[in-house]
C-alpha cells in the first residue's frame, strides 16, 4: 500500500538519510589516548668507522685501524602510548647482539680476520610523529638508546696461506676486547598493520649513531708496542636494525 508524504515528511526522510550517508563517510575521530605492546625480532648490520690519527700514518694492519663491520640481531618488548592520534612515546627493553669483523691482507697472499662479538641488555625511548591510515597507521621517532655490551669476546682467525705465516697461534692471540656501554641516537620510520579489533603487525627500520665511541684510533685500540697485542673497545660506529613483531592495542 502506498502513502503519502508531505514535504515536512519528505525533508525529514531526505535530512536522516543525507545524515546517515555522512556518518558513514565520516571516520571515527581519534581517541584522546591509546597504547600498544608487544614483542619485536630485530636483525641488520653493524658498522666501524674508519678511526683518525692512525700511527704511523697510513698504516693498515691489525688493530682495527680501518672500517669494519658485521651482522647483529636481537630481540625487544616495547610499549607505546599514543595522544591524540598523533603523538606517541615508544620504551623499548630488549637483547642485543652484534659482530665486528675486519680482513687484513699481508703481502696479497696471506689474509687475517679480526673479530669482536658484543652483546648485553639495550633499552630505547622513541618520540614519535604518529600518521593514521585505513590499514593502522605510519609514523616517523627518535629518541636515545643505551646499550650496555655486558658481553665481549674477540678473535683473529687466518683465512688464507696459514701455512706462510711462522707463528699463527701467536698472530691469532694478539687479540682482546674491552666492554663499553654506549649512548646512541636512534632515527627510526615505521608502521602498525592492524589486524581486527586489537591485534597489530609494527615494522620499523632503525638507523642509530654511537654517541659514545672515540674517534681517533688510540682512543679506541689499545696497542702493547712490545708484544703486538692489542685491546679493541667492543662497540659499534653506526648500526641498522629492521624490526617486526606482533602486539596488542588496547
Amino acid at each position: 500500500m502506498w502513502k503519502w508524504i508531505g514535504s515536512g515528511g519528505t525533508a525529514l526522510v531526505a535530512s536522516l538519510v543525507c545524515g546517515t550517508a555522512l556518518a558513514q563517510a565520516t571516520p571515527p575521530k581519534p581517541k584522546s589516548f591509546e597504547s600498544s605492546a608487544g614483542v619485536k625480532l630485530l636483525a641488520g648490520g653493524n658498522v666501524w668507522s674508519t678511526p683518525g690519527d692512525v700511527q704511523p700514518p697510513g698504516y693498515d694492519g691489525l688493530g682495527f685501524s680501518d672500517s669494519g663491520g658485521g651482522f647483529g640481531w636481537g630481540g625487544a618488548a616495547y610499549y607505546e602510548a599514543r595522544f591524540v592520534g598523533h603523538l606517541g612515546l615508544e620504551v623499548d627493553l630488549g637483547y642485543d647482539s652484534s659482530v665486528l669483523q675486519r680482513e687484513v691482507t699481508y703481502n696479497a697472499t696471506v689474509k687475517v680476520q679480526e673479530k669482536v662479538t658484543m652483546s648485553g641488555l639495550r633499552t630505547g625511548l622513541l618520540f614519535k610523529g604518529i600518521l593514521p591510515t585505513p590499514f593502522g597507521r605510519l609514523w616517523l621517532g627518535l629518541g636515545p638508546e643505551l646499550s650496555t655490551g655486558s658481553s665481549v669476546s674477540a678473535k683473529n682467525e687466518i683465512t688464507r696461506n696459514k701455512q706462510y705465516v711462522s707463528n699463527p697461534d701467536q698472530v691469532e692471540g694478539l687479540i682482546s676486547a674491552k666492554s663499553k656501554s654506549s649512548t646512541l641516537l636512534t632515527l627510526a620510520f615505521g608502521m602498525a598493520i592492524h589486524l581486527g579489533e586489537s591485534l597489530e603487525i609494527p615494522v620499523d627500520l632503525r638507523a642509530a649513531k654511537n654517541l659514545s665511541q672515540e674517534s681517533d684510533w688510540n682512543d679506541r685500540v689499545k696497542v702493547d708496542a712490545v708484544t703486538g697485542e692489542y685491546e679493541v673497545t667492543a662497540q659499534s660506529s653506526w648500526d641498522f636494525r629492521l624490526a617486526t613483531g606482533l602486539g596488542y592495542r588496547f
